[in-house]
């Protein structure tokens, strides 16, 4: 098993991107190599929204080591290999957001592939000395109730329509959720 590349934070800048304000975190490697995310900034409220998290030191943990998970999860997934699996048939998946009984057990399994990621991928983190480049975002993390609200609806929603099926009603507009009618 080979050592995690380490990916050490030197700044973080603000851009929009077609409108959309994001965060881009930059970073050396070991080798001194640069490289870095760009994330939009509403993906500290997605995170909190979708796994029922409150600390933002761990939403931005988990989004700045998402970046090194494999695209789908298979049957050597980090969550597959401790039995977080939808059953006990051979077909079983691992479990995810989606396909999880409850957001706790989601949460579980995502943590488990944060870890492993941390573990044999890469892991970043603040410089040892001097101002930590990422305070800029645990200070304008944007999480706010509202947003939260809205997206955990939305999420809700979708998960039970993937377990469930169709909702008796008609799902509102995302818009809609975070605007008053007008009279």
């Amino acid at each position: 098993m080979s050592e995690p590349r380490i990916h050490t934070v030197d700044f973080v800048a603000e851009r929009l991107t077609r409108g959309a304000p994001r965060w881009v975190v930059h970073h050396i490697d070991q080798d001194g190599n640069g490289g870095g995310y760009i994330f939009p900034k509403e993906t500290l409220e997605w995170r909190a929204a979708e796994y029922g998290l409150t600390d933002v030191d761990e939403i931005l943990d988990i989004v700045l080591h998402e970046f090194h998970l494999p695209d789908e999860p298979d049957r050597d997934d980090a969550a597959a290999r401790a039995g977080m699996v939808t059953s006990n048939r051979p077909d079983a998946e691992p479990i995810t957001l989606f396909n999880a009984a409850s957001s706790a057990d989601a949460l579980a399994a995502h943590r488990l592939r944060i870890a492993d990621a941390k573990k044999v991928r890469a892991v970043v983190r603040a410089p040892a000395k001097g101002k930590n480049p990422l305070d800029a975002i645990r200070t304008a993390h944007g999480i706010t109730t509202a947003g939260l609200r809205a997206k955990r609806e939305l999420v809700d929603t979708h998960r039970w329509q993937l377990v469930y099926g169709a909702l008796p009603v008609r799902i509102p507009s995302p818009s809609s959720l975070l605007e008053v009618p007008r009279a």
